[in-house]
């Protein structure tokens, strides 16, 4: 008896035919998430923390309620250091 499966779609009711095809609509259903969920947050008032991974790689921010973005540090005692404020764009 054989332990391997047949290829399976990532996507319900999708055939297995474009792995690709199921991998950009897994991205873009993901992104919806996300931003779903970032904005009820925001709604109810919470901050959202992140690490950005594109234009400056490991640098910490934080989105406010408001629509006001900070880079801050983390220093050795565990308190938050707002380093700077974001401009709108």
């Amino acid at each position: 008896m054989s332990n391997q499966h047949a290829p399976t779609s990532v996507l319900p009711n999708r055939p297995p035919t474009d792995v690709m095809a199921d991998s950009d609509e897994m991205m873009r259903l993901f992104r919806e998430g996300v931003q779903r969920e970032i904005a009820e947050q925001l709604a109810a008032g919470q901050t959202i923390y992140y690490c950005s991974t594109q234009d400056n790689p490991g640098k910490l921010f934080m989105l406010r309620p408001d629509g006001r973005r900070f880079e801050y540090r983390v220093l050795e005692d565990g308190t938050r250091e707002i380093v700077r404020e974001i401009p709108r764009d």
